[in-house]
Protein backbone atom coordinates (compact mmCIF):
# COMPACT_ATOMS: atom_id res chain seq x y z
CA UNK A 1 0.00 0.00 0.00
CA UNK A 2 2.88 2.46 0.50
CA UNK A 3 4.51 1.63 -2.78
CA UNK A 4 1.03 2.50 -4.44
CA UNK A 5 0.32 5.38 -2.26
CA UNK A 6 3.74 6.61 -3.75
CA UNK A 7 2.98 5.67 -7.04
CA UNK A 8 -0.66 7.66 -6.88
CA UNK A 9 1.38 10.93 -5.42
CA UNK A 10 3.97 10.72 -8.29
CA UNK A 11 1.11 10.37 -10.82
CA UNK A 12 -0.97 13.39 -9.68
CA UNK A 13 -4.35 11.87 -10.02
CA UNK A 14 -6.15 12.91 -7.04
CA UNK A 15 -8.73 10.22 -7.57
CA UNK A 16 -6.35 7.74 -7.62
CA UNK A 17 -4.99 9.14 -4.30
CA UNK A 18 -8.13 9.29 -2.68
CA UNK A 19 -8.88 5.80 -3.52
CA UNK A 20 -5.29 4.67 -1.63
CA UNK A 21 -5.65 6.90 1.19
CA UNK A 22 -9.01 5.58 2.11
CA UNK A 23 -7.92 1.26 1.45
CA UNK A 24 -5.08 2.14 3.55
CA UNK A 25 -6.70 4.23 6.32
CA UNK A 26 -9.83 1.06 5.79
CA UNK A 27 -6.41 -1.14 6.90
CA UNK A 28 -4.80 0.84 9.28
CA UNK A 29 -8.52 0.82 11.37
CA UNK A 30 -8.65 -2.71 11.40
CA UNK A 31 -5.06 -3.27 12.33
CA UNK A 32 -5.55 -1.33 15.24
CA UNK A 33 -3.37 1.99 13.69
CA UNK A 34 -6.17 4.20 14.61
CA UNK A 35 -3.48 7.08 14.67
CA UNK A 36 -1.92 6.34 10.72
CA UNK A 37 -5.48 5.51 9.75
CA UNK A 38 -7.02 9.14 11.35
CA UNK A 39 -4.22 10.93 8.94
CA UNK A 40 -5.12 9.31 5.92
CA UNK A 41 -8.47 9.40 6.34
CA UNK A 42 -7.85 13.07 7.14
CA UNK A 43 -5.68 13.22 3.58
CA UNK A 44 -8.63 11.96 1.98
CA UNK A 45 -11.09 13.77 3.19
CA UNK A 46 -9.09 16.84 1.79
CA UNK A 47 -8.70 15.69 -1.67
CA UNK A 48 -12.12 15.31 -1.55
CA UNK A 49 -13.05 18.63 -0.76
CA UNK A 50 -10.81 20.26 -3.27
CA UNK A 51 -12.25 18.07 -5.76
CA UNK A 52 -15.56 18.67 -5.13
CA UNK A 53 -16.17 14.69 -5.07
CA UNK A 54 -19.91 14.24 -5.01
CA UNK A 55 -20.01 10.99 -6.30
CA UNK A 56 -19.84 7.47 -3.58
CA UNK A 57 -22.06 9.55 -1.09
CA UNK A 58 -21.76 6.46 1.08
CA UNK A 59 -18.06 6.23 0.98
CA UNK A 60 -17.79 9.62 1.64
CA UNK A 61 -20.03 9.15 4.72
CA UNK A 62 -17.99 6.46 6.02
CA UNK A 63 -15.13 8.75 5.84
CA UNK A 64 -16.21 11.04 7.46
CA UNK A 65 -17.83 9.22 10.49
CA UNK A 66 -15.14 7.07 10.70
CA UNK A 67 -12.58 10.64 11.03
CA UNK A 68 -15.03 11.58 13.88
CA UNK A 69 -14.90 8.23 15.67
CA UNK A 70 -10.79 8.44 15.87
CA UNK A 71 -10.84 11.89 17.02
CA UNK A 72 -13.06 11.57 19.58
CA UNK A 73 -11.62 9.19 21.01
CA UNK A 74 -8.46 11.01 20.67
CA UNK A 75 -10.31 13.63 22.73
CA UNK A 76 -10.25 16.04 19.96
CA UNK A 77 -14.15 16.90 20.19
CA UNK A 78 -14.09 20.16 18.10
CA UNK A 79 -12.45 18.29 15.10
CA UNK A 80 -14.51 14.85 15.35
CA UNK A 81 -17.77 17.28 15.49
CA UNK A 82 -16.36 19.28 12.13
CA UNK A 83 -16.31 16.17 10.57
CA UNK A 84 -19.27 14.06 11.65
CA UNK A 85 -21.03 17.41 10.78
CA UNK A 86 -20.07 16.31 7.25
CA UNK A 87 -20.70 13.38 7.18
CA UNK A 88 -24.58 13.47 8.29
CA UNK A 89 -24.94 16.34 5.90
CA UNK A 90 -24.65 13.66 3.09
CA UNK A 91 -27.64 11.81 1.72
CA UNK A 92 -29.01 8.34 3.99
CA UNK A 93 -28.53 5.27 2.74
CA UNK A 94 -29.76 1.78 4.24
CA UNK A 95 -26.42 0.51 4.29
CA UNK A 96 -24.88 3.47 6.78
CA UNK A 97 -27.82 4.90 8.58
CA UNK A 98 -27.31 8.32 10.63
CA UNK A 99 -27.44 6.94 13.96
CA UNK A 100 -24.09 6.31 15.59
CA UNK A 101 -22.82 9.29 13.67
CA UNK A 102 -25.40 11.47 15.58
CA UNK A 103 -24.88 9.99 18.64
CA UNK A 104 -20.72 10.47 18.37
CA UNK A 105 -21.66 14.51 17.85
CA UNK A 106 -24.26 13.84 20.86
CA UNK A 107 -21.24 12.67 22.82
CA UNK A 108 -18.55 15.40 21.77
CA UNK A 109 -21.28 18.09 22.75
CA UNK A 110 -21.50 16.61 25.73
CA UNK A 111 -17.20 16.25 26.37
CA UNK A 112 -17.21 20.15 26.14
CA UNK A 113 -20.36 20.43 28.92
CA UNK A 114 -22.63 22.17 25.58
CA UNK A 115 -25.73 20.19 27.20
CA UNK A 116 -27.83 21.60 24.55
CA UNK A 117 -26.43 20.61 21.38
CA UNK A 118 -25.78 17.18 23.03
CA UNK A 119 -29.51 16.51 23.75
CA UNK A 120 -30.18 17.94 20.20
CA UNK A 121 -27.85 15.31 18.56
CA UNK A 122 -29.06 12.26 21.02
CA UNK A 123 -32.64 13.34 20.10
CA UNK A 124 -31.64 13.29 16.31
CA UNK A 125 -30.27 10.11 16.83
CA UNK A 126 -32.66 8.50 18.63
CA UNK A 127 -35.21 9.46 15.93
CA UNK A 128 -32.94 7.81 13.22
CA UNK A 129 -32.92 4.66 15.17
CA UNK A 130 -36.50 4.60 15.60
CA UNK A 131 -36.47 4.62 11.72
CA UNK A 132 -35.08 2.27 11.24
CA UNK A 133 -36.39 -0.19 14.47
CA UNK A 134 -32.88 -0.67 15.54
CA UNK A 135 -34.23 -0.82 19.47
CA UNK A 136 -30.49 -1.49 20.52
CA UNK A 137 -29.16 1.90 19.51
CA UNK A 138 -32.41 3.30 20.98
CA UNK A 139 -31.69 1.64 24.41
CA UNK A 140 -27.89 3.31 23.63
CA UNK A 141 -28.86 6.92 23.47
CA UNK A 142 -31.21 6.93 25.70
CA UNK A 143 -28.40 5.76 28.32
CA UNK A 144 -26.54 8.54 26.62
CA UNK A 145 -28.90 11.22 27.44
CA UNK A 146 -29.52 10.08 31.11
CA UNK A 147 -25.69 10.38 31.52
CA UNK A 148 -25.85 13.63 30.64
CA UNK A 149 -28.64 14.33 33.18
CA UNK A 150 -26.01 12.22 35.59
CA UNK A 151 -23.61 14.64 35.29
CA UNK A 152 -26.26 17.92 35.89
CA UNK A 153 -26.76 15.24 38.70
CA UNK A 154 -30.43 15.55 37.56
CA UNK A 155 -31.30 12.16 38.77
CA UNK A 156 -34.77 11.60 38.82
CA UNK A 157 -34.21 12.46 35.14
CA UNK A 158 -31.16 10.11 34.34
CA UNK A 159 -32.13 7.45 36.25
CA UNK A 160 -35.25 6.04 34.39
CA UNK A 161 -33.35 6.32 31.34
CA UNK A 162 -30.41 4.48 32.54
CA UNK A 163 -32.17 1.61 33.71
CA UNK A 164 -33.58 1.44 30.48
CA UNK A 165 -30.76 1.35 28.33
CA UNK A 166 -29.45 -1.34 30.73
CA UNK A 167 -32.77 -3.66 30.44
CA UNK A 168 -32.85 -3.55 26.51
CA UNK A 169 -28.94 -3.89 26.36
CA UNK A 170 -27.87 -6.44 28.46
CA UNK A 171 -28.26 -9.48 26.45
CA UNK A 172 -27.16 -7.87 23.52
CA UNK A 173 -24.41 -5.31 24.55
CA UNK A 174 -23.43 -6.56 27.48
CA UNK A 175 -20.24 -4.72 27.96
CA UNK A 176 -22.42 -1.02 27.31
CA UNK A 177 -25.03 -2.29 30.08
CA UNK A 178 -22.14 -2.72 32.58
CA UNK A 179 -20.85 0.72 31.72
CA UNK A 180 -24.28 2.00 32.49
CA UNK A 181 -24.73 0.23 35.96
CA UNK A 182 -21.90 1.91 37.49
CA UNK A 183 -23.98 5.33 36.92
CA UNK A 184 -27.02 3.97 38.37
CA UNK A 185 -25.09 2.72 41.39
CA UNK A 186 -23.51 6.27 41.36
CA UNK A 187 -26.88 7.31 41.57
CA UNK A 188 -28.14 5.21 44.54
CA UNK A 189 -25.19 6.04 46.58
CA UNK A 190 -25.95 9.93 46.18
CA UNK A 191 -29.43 9.19 47.29
CA UNK A 192 -28.05 6.60 50.33
CA UNK A 193 -28.49 3.89 49.04
CA UNK A 194 -25.14 2.70 49.53
CA UNK A 195 -25.99 -1.24 49.22
CA UNK A 196 -27.97 -1.07 46.25
CA UNK A 197 -25.31 0.78 45.45
CA UNK A 198 -22.30 -1.40 46.41
CA UNK A 199 -24.27 -4.24 44.81
CA UNK A 200 -24.61 -2.85 41.36
CA UNK A 201 -20.84 -1.57 41.55
CA UNK A 202 -19.70 -5.40 42.02
CA UNK A 203 -22.20 -6.46 39.23
CA UNK A 204 -20.66 -3.57 36.94
CA UNK A 205 -17.15 -4.35 37.65
CA UNK A 206 -17.12 -8.27 36.81
CA UNK A 207 -19.20 -7.36 33.53
CA UNK A 208 -16.69 -5.06 32.04
CA UNK A 209 -13.44 -6.73 33.38
CA UNK A 210 -14.45 -10.07 32.03
CA UNK A 211 -15.68 -8.61 28.52
CA UNK A 212 -13.11 -9.38 25.57
CA UNK A 213 -12.10 -7.28 23.75
CA UNK A 214 -11.58 -5.44 27.55
CA UNK A 215 -12.84 -1.44 26.97
CA UNK A 216 -10.31 0.09 29.37
CA UNK A 217 -12.04 3.07 29.90
CA UNK A 218 -15.41 1.44 30.99
CA UNK A 219 -12.75 -0.81 33.48
CA UNK A 220 -11.68 2.70 34.95
CA UNK A 221 -14.94 3.68 35.43
CA UNK A 222 -15.61 0.62 37.69
CA UNK A 223 -12.99 1.46 39.72
CA UNK A 224 -13.85 5.21 40.38
CA UNK A 225 -16.96 3.95 41.39
CA UNK A 226 -16.04 0.98 43.90
CA UNK A 227 -13.53 3.48 45.62
CA UNK A 228 -16.36 5.96 46.02
CA UNK A 229 -18.51 3.80 47.53
CA UNK A 230 -16.27 2.12 49.87
CA UNK A 231 -15.21 6.08 50.80
CA UNK A 232 -18.54 6.27 51.57
CA UNK A 233 -18.74 3.34 53.67
CA UNK A 234 -15.69 4.19 55.88
CA UNK A 235 -13.60 1.29 54.45
CA UNK A 236 -10.44 3.46 54.04
CA UNK A 237 -8.10 0.83 52.39
CA UNK A 238 -10.17 -0.19 50.48
CA UNK A 239 -11.29 2.76 48.65
CA UNK A 240 -7.21 4.12 48.71
CA UNK A 241 -6.60 0.45 47.01
CA UNK A 242 -9.42 1.15 44.03
CA UNK A 243 -8.76 4.95 43.57
CA UNK A 244 -5.19 4.14 43.40
CA UNK A 245 -6.04 1.74 40.43
CA UNK A 246 -8.29 4.09 39.38
CA UNK A 247 -5.49 6.94 38.81
CA UNK A 248 -3.03 4.48 37.45
CA UNK A 249 -5.54 3.50 34.89
CA UNK A 250 -6.77 6.53 34.09
CA UNK A 251 -3.37 8.09 33.62
CA UNK A 252 -2.35 5.34 31.28
CA UNK A 253 -5.26 5.46 28.82
CA UNK A 254 -4.63 9.79 28.89
CA UNK A 255 -0.74 8.81 27.99
CA UNK A 256 -2.29 6.38 24.90
CA UNK A 257 -4.09 9.27 23.58
CA UNK A 258 -1.43 11.90 24.10
CA UNK A 259 0.87 8.83 22.12
CA UNK A 260 -1.46 8.52 19.32
CA UNK A 261 -1.42 12.04 19.01
CA UNK A 262 2.46 11.86 18.50
CA UNK A 263 1.87 9.16 16.07
CA UNK A 264 -0.66 11.09 13.86
CA UNK A 265 2.34 13.86 13.98
CA UNK A 266 5.31 11.38 12.92
CA UNK A 267 3.19 9.42 10.42
CA UNK A 268 2.29 13.60 8.91
CA UNK A 269 6.14 13.86 8.89
CA UNK A 270 7.22 10.80 7.32
CA UNK A 271 4.09 11.30 4.51
CA UNK A 272 5.56 15.05 4.19
CA UNK A 273 9.14 14.10 3.72
CA UNK A 274 8.00 11.10 1.42
CA UNK A 275 6.08 13.30 -1.08
CA UNK A 276 8.13 16.24 -0.89
CA UNK A 277 10.26 14.30 -2.73
CA UNK A 278 8.37 12.75 -4.97
CA UNK A 279 6.33 16.24 -5.62
CA UNK A 280 9.91 18.03 -6.34
CA UNK A 281 10.40 15.52 -9.35
CA UNK A 282 6.81 16.33 -10.57
CA UNK A 283 7.66 19.78 -10.40
CA UNK A 284 10.88 19.66 -12.48
CA UNK A 285 8.67 17.17 -14.78
CA UNK A 286 6.06 20.14 -15.00
CA UNK A 287 8.11 22.88 -15.45
CA UNK A 288 9.86 20.89 -18.20
CA UNK A 289 6.84 20.00 -20.02
CA UNK A 290 5.06 23.59 -19.54
CA UNK A 291 8.52 24.98 -21.61
CA UNK A 292 8.39 21.97 -24.25
CA UNK A 293 4.68 22.99 -24.51
CA UNK A 294 4.97 26.88 -24.35
CA UNK A 295 7.74 26.80 -27.41
CA UNK A 296 5.69 24.58 -29.33
CA UNK A 297 2.10 27.29 -28.81
CA UNK A 298 4.60 30.28 -30.13
CA UNK A 299 5.37 28.19 -33.25
CA UNK A 300 2.01 27.23 -33.70
CA UNK A 301 0.83 30.77 -32.84
CA UNK A 302 3.24 32.17 -35.40
CA UNK A 303 2.38 29.84 -38.20
CA UNK A 304 -1.59 30.51 -37.67
CA UNK A 305 -0.87 34.22 -37.45
CA UNK A 306 0.80 34.26 -40.94
CA UNK A 307 -1.42 32.20 -42.69
CA UNK A 308 -4.59 34.64 -41.56
CA UNK A 309 -1.95 37.92 -42.69
CA UNK A 310 -1.69 36.14 -46.40
CA UNK A 311 -5.37 34.95 -46.16
CA UNK A 312 -6.37 38.65 -44.85
CA UNK A 313 -5.05 40.73 -47.42
CA UNK A 314 -5.67 38.39 -50.38
CA UNK A 315 -9.31 38.91 -49.37
CA UNK A 316 -8.69 42.92 -49.12
CA UNK A 317 -7.43 43.02 -52.88
CA UNK A 318 -10.33 41.29 -53.97
CA UNK A 319 -13.04 43.10 -52.09
CA UNK A 320 -11.28 46.52 -53.58
CA UNK A 321 -11.93 45.22 -57.21
CA UNK A 322 -14.88 43.88 -56.41
CA UNK A 323 -16.19 47.22 -54.71
CA UNK A 324 -15.03 49.81 -57.37
CA UNK A 325 -16.88 47.62 -60.02
CA UNK A 326 -19.92 47.75 -57.87
CA UNK A 327 -19.61 51.47 -57.63
CA UNK A 328 -19.24 51.52 -61.29
CA UNK A 329 -22.53 49.41 -62.26
CA UNK A 330 -24.45 51.60 -59.61
CA UNK A 331 -23.73 55.11 -60.65
CA UNK A 332 -24.85 53.54 -64.31
CA UNK A 333 -27.76 51.94 -62.81
CA UNK A 334 -28.53 55.20 -61.26
CA UNK A 335 -28.32 57.54 -64.60
CA UNK A 336 -30.59 54.99 -66.20
CA UNK A 337 -33.18 54.59 -63.44
CA UNK A 338 -33.82 58.55 -63.00
CA UNK A 339 -33.80 59.12 -67.14
CA UNK A 340 -37.34 55.82 -66.89
CA UNK A 341 -38.57 57.80 -63.50
CA UNK A 342 -38.76 61.58 -65.40
CA UNK A 343 -40.04 60.42 -68.39
CA UNK A 344 -42.99 58.06 -66.67
CA UNK A 345 -43.51 60.21 -63.65
CA UNK A 346 -46.60 62.31 -64.92
CA UNK A 347 -48.00 58.75 -66.25
CA UNK A 348 -48.05 57.33 -62.93
CA UNK A 349 -49.53 60.26 -61.11
CA UNK A 350 -52.79 59.79 -63.86
CA UNK A 351 -52.96 55.90 -62.76
CA UNK A 352 -52.79 56.93 -59.66
CA UNK A 353 -55.63 59.20 -59.07
CA UNK A 354 -57.60 56.68 -61.21
CA UNK A 355 -56.82 54.01 -58.87
CA UNK A 356 -58.14 55.83 -56.10
CA UNK A 357 -61.79 56.15 -57.33
CA UNK A 358 -62.17 52.70 -58.54
CA UNK A 359 -60.51 51.39 -54.97
CA UNK A 360 -63.29 54.07 -53.01
CA UNK A 361 -66.15 52.90 -55.30
CA UNK A 362 -65.41 49.34 -54.74
CA UNK A 363 -65.17 49.44 -50.64
CA UNK A 364 -68.63 51.21 -50.76
CA UNK A 365 -69.53 48.00 -53.00
CA UNK A 366 -68.23 45.89 -50.87
CA UNK A 367 -69.39 47.16 -47.48
CA UNK A 368 -73.15 46.97 -48.72
CA UNK A 369 -72.11 43.40 -49.57
CA UNK A 370 -71.22 42.52 -46.65
CA UNK A 371 -74.17 44.58 -44.59
CA UNK A 372 -76.41 42.77 -46.44
CA UNK A 373 -74.62 39.59 -45.62
CA UNK A 374 -74.86 39.80 -42.18
CA UNK A 375 -78.56 40.89 -42.52
CA UNK A 376 -79.57 37.69 -44.15
CA UNK A 377 -77.25 35.89 -41.78
CA UNK A 378 -78.72 32.61 -39.44
CA UNK A 379 -77.07 32.70 -36.79
CA UNK A 380 -78.10 28.91 -35.05
CA UNK A 381 -74.51 27.11 -34.79
CA UNK A 382 -71.49 28.40 -33.73
CA UNK A 383 -70.10 27.97 -37.16
CA UNK A 384 -72.64 30.25 -37.76
CA UNK A 385 -71.35 32.92 -35.39
CA UNK A 386 -67.68 32.74 -36.44
CA UNK A 387 -68.75 33.15 -40.52
CA UNK A 388 -71.05 36.41 -38.83
CA UNK A 389 -68.44 37.54 -36.96
CA UNK A 390 -65.64 37.44 -39.45
CA UNK A 391 -68.17 39.36 -41.81
CA UNK A 392 -69.38 41.87 -39.12
CA UNK A 393 -65.86 42.80 -38.05
CA UNK A 394 -64.70 43.18 -41.59
CA UNK A 395 -67.60 46.36 -41.99
CA UNK A 396 -67.16 47.33 -37.97
CA UNK A 397 -63.52 46.98 -37.15
CA UNK A 398 -62.37 47.21 -33.62
CA UNK A 399 -66.25 47.29 -32.55
CA UNK A 400 -66.31 43.85 -30.25
CA UNK A 401 -62.48 44.93 -28.96
CA UNK A 402 -63.72 48.06 -27.70
CA UNK A 403 -67.05 46.20 -25.88
CA UNK A 404 -64.86 44.02 -24.28
CA UNK A 405 -62.43 46.75 -22.88
CA UNK A 406 -66.16 48.26 -21.82
CA UNK A 407 -67.22 44.99 -19.94
CA UNK A 408 -64.56 42.34 -19.63
CA UNK A 409 -66.71 40.03 -18.18
CA UNK A 410 -69.17 40.10 -21.43
CA UNK A 411 -70.50 36.84 -22.62
CA UNK A 412 -71.00 35.63 -26.20
CA UNK A 413 -74.57 35.72 -26.28
CA UNK A 414 -74.53 39.51 -25.21
CA UNK A 415 -71.58 40.19 -27.66
CA UNK A 416 -73.67 38.36 -30.64
CA UNK A 417 -76.99 40.79 -29.65
CA UNK A 418 -75.13 44.03 -29.52
CA UNK A 419 -73.49 43.32 -32.74
CA UNK A 420 -76.94 42.79 -34.07
CA UNK A 421 -78.34 45.70 -32.34
CA UNK A 422 -75.51 47.58 -33.89
CA UNK A 423 -76.75 46.50 -37.33
CA UNK A 424 -80.39 47.98 -35.95
CA UNK A 425 -82.27 45.10 -36.34
CA UNK A 426 -85.80 44.35 -34.44
CA UNK A 427 -86.51 41.87 -32.26
CA UNK A 428 -88.29 39.38 -34.16
CA UNK A 429 -85.25 40.01 -37.19
CA UNK A 430 -83.11 39.05 -34.15
CA UNK A 431 -85.12 36.27 -32.55
CA UNK A 432 -85.23 34.94 -36.05
CA UNK A 433 -81.42 34.98 -36.78
CA UNK A 434 -80.81 33.08 -33.84
CA UNK A 435 -83.54 30.67 -33.82
CA UNK A 436 -85.23 31.78 -30.30
CA UNK A 437 -88.46 33.84 -29.01
CA UNK A 438 -88.77 37.57 -28.38
CA UNK A 439 -88.95 37.40 -25.20
CA UNK A 440 -85.45 35.71 -24.47
CA UNK A 441 -84.02 38.74 -26.68
CA UNK A 442 -85.82 41.39 -24.47
CA UNK A 443 -84.29 39.14 -21.89
CA UNK A 444 -80.59 39.41 -23.02
CA UNK A 445 -81.03 43.15 -24.24
CA UNK A 446 -82.15 43.98 -20.18
CA UNK A 447 -79.08 41.52 -19.18
CA UNK A 448 -76.72 43.68 -21.83
CA UNK A 449 -77.81 47.08 -20.04
CA UNK A 450 -77.15 45.42 -17.02
CA UNK A 451 -73.04 43.96 -17.63
CA UNK A 452 -72.81 48.01 -19.70
CA UNK A 453 -74.50 49.59 -16.57
CA UNK A 454 -76.28 51.97 -18.48
CA UNK A 455 -78.25 54.71 -16.94
CA UNK A 456 -82.17 54.71 -16.67
CA UNK A 457 -82.00 57.99 -19.21
CA UNK A 458 -79.25 55.76 -21.74
CA UNK A 459 -81.13 53.79 -24.68
CA UNK A 460 -78.87 50.77 -25.20
CA UNK A 461 -79.38 51.21 -28.96
CA UNK A 462 -78.08 55.01 -29.02
CA UNK A 463 -74.76 53.50 -26.78
CA UNK A 464 -74.10 50.71 -29.13
CA UNK A 465 -74.04 52.59 -32.02
CA UNK A 466 -71.45 55.12 -30.30
CA UNK A 467 -69.10 52.50 -29.73
CA UNK A 468 -66.41 53.07 -32.72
Amino acid sequence: MRQAINKAVESGNEYLMVQCFEIYGDHCLSTDKPETALFYFLKSAELRRELGDNYFFSKNRQVFGALGEILYKMQEYEQAIQYMYQGVSLPASEKYPYTSSLNTMGLAYQRLCKYDSAIFWYNKSFANATANNDTIWQAIVKGNIGSLYFEQKQDDQALPLLWADYNMTVNNEINNAGNTLHRIALIYLRQGKTDSAFLLAKKSFRIVSTFKPANQWFIRNAYFTLSEIFRKKGNIDSAFYYANIYHRLNDSLHQAVARNRADVVQTRLDFEKTSNNINILLREKKVEKNMRNLLLAGILLLLIAGWFYFRWQKQWHQSRQQQLMHQKEKAETEIKNAQEQLSGFTGHIVEKNELIEKLQQQLQLQNMEINEGLLNQSILTENDWLRFKDMFDKANPGFINQLKLIAPDISTAEIRFAALTRLNLGNKHMASMLGIGTDAVRKTKSRLRQRLQLAADVELDDFIKSIS
